[in-house]
């Protein structure tokens, strides 16, 4: 159980560390036209919500798998803390850009059902 929240206290300050360094320039690092990261701007913003719902939903199932299969959590707990994460990505992301479009939140919250949905069915053993 100790394992478990070292883990968590870890991932935690990873999470707010990397935001803090994002949140120092984000227009060198997450916007449309300079981000190296959003290369998938140039097909089309459609391009970039599927690979944001992608991106998302594959982080849900890693956050899921760290947890249930390496750190032998309870399926309930893993299954929070992986939406909890999709969460804190996908508003962390959010709260980086200039301002934040319907679009963008209706893609962040496909992606964490969608996450949900796929952890769920896929891998609840």
């Amino acid at each position: 159980m100790m394992l478990i929240w070292s883990v968590t206290i870890v991932l935690a300050l990873m999470a707010v560390s990397g935001w803090l360094f994002l949140k120092r320039d984000p227009d060198r690092y997450i916007h449309e036209n300079k981000s190296p990261i959003n290369f998938f701007f140039k097909w089309g913003r459609p391009c970039h919500h599927l690979f944001k719902v992608v991106i998302i939903t594959l982080f849900m199932v890693a956050i899921f798998s760290l947890y249930r299969y390496l750190l032998d959590a309870s399926y309930v707990f893993s299954l929070g803390i992986a939406v909890i994460s999709g969460i804190v990505l996908s508003g962390g992301k959010e709260l980086l850009d200039k301002y934040i479009t319907k679009d963008d939140v209706i893609t962040s919250i496909s992606g964490i059902i969608l996450g949900f949905i796929v952890i769920s069915l896929f891998l609840k053993i």
